[in-house]
């Protein structure tokens, strides 16, 4: 009878330690893995343990990784840009709690010839007006951040829609790319050509 006990016992103890709990974590942008949390206890204690990790959303973060588990982990605790969520508290399992989010960067460009803090984005956007550009659109003479598009539709020069045409405009995808118009220059380069004429 002892036997017994005890063999039910240790039969027991192995279907405890075999709880888990299934769910998936994102990968990529449209990706799902398959992970699985264990426990020796209980469905909720594996729910408990049941982690996905990736990128915290941060400006700037270099860090690219998706996928099952807690972040890793490195002297000072979660390695530098990432971030941890509990996927226990997720109603539907196969809903990964860290969906993609795409990298933004900062940068700059000029604006009237000023390198200017642009709002962080996934992709650097500069704007300027072409060299042969001689009209007195003020949004589009200055140049800065953004696209030409995107310059245009946003302007407050009642003459933009009037004066502006496409070919006027250039794009650029570098940082500070857009200084190669005359016109971006020209408040950069006005203050030395007074000191040359005093001199």
């Amino acid at each position: 009878m002892k036997l017994f006990a005890v063999v039910a016992f240790v039969a027991f103890a192995s279907v405890l330690a075999e709880e888990s709990y299934d769910f998936k974590c994102m990968t990529a942008t449209a990706l799902t893995t398959a992970c699985t949390a264990t426990t020796g206890t209980t469905l909720q204690d594996a729910k408990d343990l049941a982690f996905c990790n990736g990128p915290n959303g941060e400006d700037n973060n270099m860090y690219t990784d998706y996928g099952c588990g807690k972040c890793a982990q490195d002297k000072d605790g979660d390695v530098a840009g990432c971030l941890s969520c509990a996927m226990g508290a997720v109603e539907d399992p196969n809903t990964g709690c860290n969906p993609y989010k795409s990298p933004t960067f900062s940068f700059q460009c000029y604006l009237e010839g000023n390198a200017t803090d642009c709002t962080p984005a996934v992709a650097i956007a500069c704007f300027g007006p072409a060299k042969a550009y001689n009209g007195a659109v003020a949004a589009l003479a200055n140049g800065g951040c953004g696209t030409c598009a995107t310059a245009l539709k946003t302007s407050t020069d009642t003459e933009a829609s009037a004066t502006w045409d496409d070919a006027d405009c250039l794009d650029c995808t570098t940082a500070l790319c857009n200084t190669s118009s005359a016109k971006v220059l020209v408040p950069f380069l006005a203050p030395l050509i007074a000191a040359l004429f005093f001199l």
